[in-house]
């Protein structure tokens, strides 16, 4: 499960700073969080993002930035057709590169479904 979580009140670092981590729970996404900036910070919020599917890649490089992307699929159902949008994270250096991956991801039988949002984020991944 991902879980978003804000920071503030970080040594040198000012305004808000946003976080995703995937852990079962939200008291080991605290920890995670904890670990990696230590205690002298404030944890603002801590959200579990329910409607995130896993991510689409691994991060494969420390210039990686986080994106997140949404994928729909139409369905007919007793005449109606209802679109079905999916969140997904996906790390890449830019768009182009993201266009790549995602679109490499929808070649592997999703060919039903069509890139609707791209949105990147600020945010850090642990």
């Amino acid at each position: 499960m991902y879980y978003r979580i804000k920071i503030s009140n970080m040594p040198g670092i000012k305004g808000i700073v946003t976080y995703l981590t995937e852990e079962e729970n939200f008291a080991q996404a605290a920890y995670k969080v904890i670990q990696e900036i230590g205690t002298n910070a404030d944890i603002e919020e801590i959200k579990w993002m329910k409607n995130f599917k896993p991510a689409i890649n691994e991060k494969h490089d420390d210039a990686n930035k986080l994106y997140m992307v949404k994928i729909a699929e139409d369905m007919t159902i007793d005449g109606k057709t209802k679109t079905i949008k999916y969140e997904l994270p996906v790390f890449a250096n830019d768009s182009n590169e993201l266009h790549k991956i995602v679109n490499d991801y929808i070649a592997q039988g999703l060919e039903n479904m069509r890139l609707t949002t791209i949105s990147e984020t600020k945010w850090l991944y642990v």
